[in-house]
Order: C-alpha cells, then sequence, then structure tokens
C-alpha cells in the first residue's frame, strides 16, 4: 500500500495504549499512521459528493475505543460526534474512559491520575506520559468530542439504534485476542447488512481485517481496496436502486 495522505512517518508515541489513553484487557491497539490514512480516504470520498463535514463515525465493533479515539485526536475540527458500540459490556467501560479524553474536562481528569502516579512512583514512564498529555491537549485545543457508547452484538440482526452516521470504521474481530459475540452463521453478512442501516445514503463504510474474509456485499459498492502487511482494508458506499 501507498500512503496518499499519511505521507510522512510521524512518532505516535503519544497515542500510545497505556500511556494516556487507556488500555483494554483483550484487546488490540491500532497503528496511528494507518488510521490518519484510512480517515483521509474516507473524507476524500465523502468530499467528492459535496460532504465536507463535520462527520459522525461509528465503530460498530470498538473494543476500548482505541481506534476512535485516536480519530478524534488526529482530526477534532472535522468531528460531529463519535459512536461506539461493542458486544463486550465490560471493554466498553474503557471505551468511556478513553472518549472521555476528547475534553479539556476529560484530559484534566486523566492528568490527575498520573500525576498521582508520577508523585508516588517516580517513574520516568509516568513523566513521559504527562508530556504526552499536554502534546494532546494541543492537538485538542478548546474542542469538546461528544460520544455515545453502548452495548451491542453487531451480529444480531435486529433494527439499528444508529442510524444517519457519515463514516463506519472499524476493525473485524478475526484475529486470535477478540471474538465474535454473535451466534450468527454468517457474521460477517450480518454485520454488513447492520452497517447499512446505520449508514447515511451517501456514507462511507470501511472495514479492516486479516487475509481470511471476503470483503465484499451486494448493498455496497467497494471504492477502494488496499493491502498492508497482514490487514486488508476495504472501503465502500451504499448501493442505491
Amino acid at each position: 500500500m501507498k500512503y496518499k495522505f499519511a505521507v510522512d512517518k510521524e512518532d505516535y508515541t503519544d497515542f500510545a495504549s497505556g500511556r494516556v489513553l487507556y488500555s483494554a484487557p483483550g484487546t488490540t491497539g491500532f497503528p496511528v499512521r494507518l488510521t490518519s490514512e484510512i480517515l483521509q480516504r474516507a473524507f476524500a470520498i465523502l468530499g467528492t459528493g459535496g460532504h465536507n463535514g463535520p462527520y459522525t463515525i461509528y465503530d460498530p465493533c470498538c473494543g476500548g475505543a482505541f481506534l476512535l479515539t485516536t480519530i478524534g485526536f488526529l482530526f477534532p475540527e472535522r468531528i460531529a460526534q463519535l459512536i461506539a458500540t461493542d458486544f463486550d459490556s465490560n471493554v466498553l467501560e474503557i471505551a468511556v474512559k478513553n472518549l472521555s479524553l476528547l475534553s479539556p474536562e476529560g484530559l484534566a481528569k486523566r492528568r490527575e491520575e498520573l500525576a498521582g502516579l508520577a508523585a508516588a512512583y517516580g517513574k520516568d514512564s509516568h513523566k513521559e506520559a504527562l508530556d504526552s498529555l499536554e502534546r494532546l491537549r494541543r492537538r485538542l485545543g478548546a474542542t469538546r468530542i461528544g460520544f455515545l457508547c453502548q452495548q451491542r452484538d453487531i451480529t444480531d440482526i435486529k433494527s439499528s439504534p444508529v442510524q444517519g452516521v457519515d463514516i463506519i470504521v472499524t476493525d473485524i474481530p478475526y484475529g486470535q485476542l477478540v471474538s465474535w459475540g454473535g451466534s450468527g452463521e454468517d457474521p460477517l453478512d450480518t454485520l454488513f447488512v447492520n452497517c447499512r442501516q446505520a449508514l447515511s445514503s451517501a456514507g462511507v463504510l470501511v472495514i479492516v481485517a486479516d487475509k481470511r474474509p471476503r470483503l465484499q456485499h451486494q448493498a455496497f459498492q467497494r471504492r477502494e481496496f488496499l493491502k498492508l502487511g497482514k490487514r486488508q482494508i476495504a472501503f465502500f458506499q451504499p448501493v442505491h436502486g
């Protein structure tokens, strides 16, 4: 894969899971540079249709919301709302804590936590985390990004509580560290169906997966397809008519 937007290899240490952002047991992080590239490609697709934001962005397999929180810090001025759902109610507790960082109040609370750890243990890692928090604070500025976080099994066919979103982006849980919650025969097909219900008519669906699943569905037209290492990334828009 050739990068079109995130062409420079920046230092994204500030985004490391467990540094300022909270880590969730049993979930994986996601490369920040790839996140930036994916979102900017999605923005470009929407822009060709005359929709220049701000955007509502939804991750239906959010885990600890590392991906969505990263998006918030990378593009605060382009986001109207972030929506996070997951089957695992326990991991959603971490998701709420991470998404709460996308506000001055949330960062202030996290600063108090890290300062307390630094005072108690005197570790360089805690002091470095405070420096990272300050840089993330500057990225966010005075922006306060609203979010919705709730439990939902995206592999269960039912009326979607989420509708009209501009971008759905998700790293689907086909890996070893996380597993599907649903019991349907074809959870990937159900995910596509549910995402179509949640997406606006001109929205963009981005699915990231390992090499196993075939990323296609009759309800969607594939706009772009990328491969990077063991990942495949597919961009879709709804088929009309």
